[in-house]
């Protein structure tokens, strides 16, 4: 469940827009000069955006519940 919002603060899981066409899910950490995607799958190694590319990332929400169903 995601939460419209379009701020968050370091180290929530938010649903972000990458450029147009990239939606994911992650945890998020902003710095000065830079913003870090960090999976919670250990295996996927972090996305750093510096400088410029900094514009291609849009927070859409927050993520606020999940449902996990075990088949």
């Amino acid at each position: 469940y995601i939460r419209r919002q379009e701020e968050v603060e370091n180290g929530q899981i938010a649903a972000v827009m990458v450029g147009d066409e990239e939606a994911t899910l992650k945890r998020f950490y902003q710095e000065s000069n830079a913003i870090q995607l960090v999976s919670e799958n250990p295996t996927i190694p972090p996305k750093v955006f510096i400088g410029e590319t900094i514009s291609q990332i849009r927070v859409i929400g927050l993520a606020v519940a999940y449902t996990h169903i075990i088949e």
